[in-house]
């Protein structure tokens, strides 16, 4: 007996001595900061000034092609022409589609790959009659409190502007990039993008361009928003999930609702969304931990504990990450009901009805797994499972963290934001970049901008805003990155 239980005690002092040690050393790769500090002085007030005048244009897109209104876009390339004349005089311009833009900034080597900085001019509409509920009208480009208030402050005229901004000085300054540098603007994100990004990244390929980075929109610098950690974390998203919408549709005899049969075609939807919704995507855990690694000691033990050792603790990370809706989203492909119809009466029963409903896509699975399996747990013939529309896409490719562009980017956030911690984290909206697979060896996704909760709210909401501090600092990032552009 003594010795079963020496046995067991030694088990658990080696298990504890693992899960201690796996624990200390669960930690980002200890890199030293390389390349020299940018210094340059930027006035807060003209940068507020610029971004807020870019917002007064209603750049707003539609997927439709007839009611497209171009004339916002003409407007304001025209203010942009005039807010940045070195760019638009010195670069090499081309024009895609009805209104994007590609600029091409010759560099010193022509050997070296060029990078690329995407952006998108669009926004979404306002939805109509919430306008009294905005602090500031939603198009006036309001700089009050701290803040420039609008429609696209954060999504995603701040980095329009501020790529802009980061050119436009440089040219001033006399600086040739080490290697060339595309400027991409589509006018189509919001809806899609097949008339902007993707005739886009199609012309470079057509051109035969390999790009060694690109960097768009999608990750942010959160503030208190990472449960357990109370610095500053930027998000750079080395990829982005997919997205699909499929639309469940069923067929009854329809009649008269005294005389019902015992299952109608509303009933039947209904029991297929929820035999959805009670059977979840697989968990994967892989890119949650991987951010969790990243932040290393600044969360609190515990949490760094169940993350460096999920092989044994997974059980219980996968219950407390799927019950929040921000770190379920990380974790699995999301299944979401967002659409009914049935009868048009109350008294009448359906001849049809259907349901849609939103998945997206964690990389691994795709559009025809998610199809394949959305069949198997609905398991109903008379349902017939379609793609509600052509919008969907498979997840992105994932670029590597361990990459020299990944790192050049950390150093340059680290650099300008020195008390900011640095993480890989997935982004779970669709970007521009998605595009960019076949031309981009890596991409990534991430804008200086500081967003607490309050501010992420506002993204295709009401009371959009950014701070003015907090643009500033992302146009000195862009700035900065092209600095080094040389080392990506």
């Amino acid at each position: 007996m003594k010795r079963v239980l020496l046995g067991v005690v030694a088990a658990t002092v080696v298990l504890v001595g693992v899960l201690l040690l796996r624990t200390f050393q669960f930690g980002p790769p200890t890199e030293e900061l390389s390349g020299e500090a940018v210094a340059a002085h930027w006035d807060e007030e003209e940068l507020a000034a610029g971004l807020a005048r870019a917002i007064s244009f209603p750049t707003v897109s539609s997927a439709g092609v007839d009611t497209f209104d171009y004339a916002p876009f003409y407007a304001f390339q025209t203010y942009l022409q005039g807010r940045f004349p070195l760019v638009f005089s010195r670069l090499a311009l081309e024009k895609v589609g009805p209104a994007s833009l590609l600029f091409r900034w010759q560099g010193q080597d022509t050997s070296a790959k060029p990078i690329l900085l995407l952006a998108h001019q669009d926004v979404v509409p306002v939805i109509p009659g919430t306008e009294p509920e905005w602090t500031y009208p939603p198009f006036a480009g309001t700089v009050a409190d701290g803040y420039i208030w609008g429609r696209g402050a954060v999504d995603d005229k701040a980095s329009v502007l501020g790529i802009l901004e980061a050119v436009e000085r440089h040219l001033h300054e006399g600086f040739v990039p080490p290697r060339t540098v595309y400027l991409a603007f589509g006018h189509d994100e919001e809806v899609g993008g097949k008339r902007g990004a993707v005739a886009i990244a199609r012309l470079l390929k057509e051109q035969g361009v390999q790009l060694a980075f690109l960097l768009d929109e999608g990750g942010v610098i959160a503030k208190g928003m990472v449960p357990g950690v109370e610095q500053r974390v930027a998000l750079i998203g080395p990829g982005e999930k997919g997205y699909v919408s499929l639309k469940l549709s069923a067929r009854g005899l329809g009649g008269h609702s005294s005389m019902p049969p015992p299952q109608t075609a509303a009933g039947a939807i209904a029991r297929a969304v929820h035999r959805l919704e009670q059977n979840p995507f697989p968990v994967d855990l892989a890119y949650t931990v991987d951010f969790m690694r990243y932040l290393g000691d600044a969360q609190p033990f515990a949490q760094r504990l169940l993350f460096a050792n999920d092989w044994l603790f997974s059980p219980i990370l996968k219950n407390v990450l799927a019950a929040d809706p921000s770190t379920n989203a990380g974790i699995r492909t999301t299944t979401a009901v967002t659409m009914l119809s049935g009868s048009v009466r109350d008294n009448v029963l359906p001849i049809t009805a259907s349901a849609v409903v939103n998945f997206r896509i964690l990389p691994g699975d795709t559009v025809a797994s998610v199809v394949e399996y959305v069949e198997s747990v609905i398991d109903d013939p008379d349902i017939d499972v379609s793609l509600y529309d052509d919008f969907g896409s498979n997840p992105s490719s994932v670029a590597d963290t361990s990459s020299k562009g990944f790192q050049v980017l950390s150093e340059v956030i680290r650099r300008v934001s020195p008390q900011t911690l640095v993480a890989p984290r997935l982004v779970v909206a669709a970007t521009d970049a998605r595009h960019f697979n076949e031309v981009a060896i890596n991409s990534f996704r991430f804008v200086g901008i500081e967003l607490g909760k309050r501010e992420l709210a506002g993204i295709h909401g009401t009371d959009e805003r950014v701070s003015v501090a907090s643009y500033a600092e992302a146009v000195k990032i862009y700035y900065a990155l092209l600095t080094r552009s040389g080392d990506l």
